[in-house]
């Protein structure tokens, strides 16, 4: 089976599109720019601009990374620590861990996704 098609790892966000909204990415690149530079994280929020840019849906990890990073934007802003936050917001969509980077971008940074990115998504190390 396909992991695009595996319920327990895009779990509610299975099988869906989603509208990319500006306002949402703003939330999206403001709560992100509190950390760290990471570049997989603006490499994702360059793949929900161009989205945006084309009107294109999203699904799959871009619609994972998304939605999980709004509710974790949500939920620090309610007082909750990253680490709460982060894991509240993988088990309020039941997606995987895993599911919140493009494969693209995994392959785009392999010396920041460890071998079980890659076994995830099914891709050659």
């Amino acid at each position: 089976m396909s992991v695009n098609s595996d319920e327990m790892f895009f779990g509610t966000l299975t099988n869906q599109e989603y509208d990319v909204e500006y306002e949402k990415v703003d939330i999206v690149r403001k709560h992100i720019s509190k950390f760290n530079e990471f570049l997989p994280n603006q490499n994702m929020i360059d793949r929900l601009q161009t989205a945006l840019d084309l009107g294109q849906k999203i699904c799959n990890s871009d619609a994972s990374f998304y939605f999980h990073e709004l509710k974790e934007a949500e939920l620090m802003e309610k007082g909750y620590d990253w680490y709460a936050a982060h894991s509240m917001a993988i088990a309020h969509y039941s997606v995987s861990p895993y599911s919140l980077y493009h494969p693209e971008v995994i392959k785009a940074y392999p010396e920041d996704f460890n071998r079980n990115w890659r076994t995830a998504w099914g891709i050659d190390s």
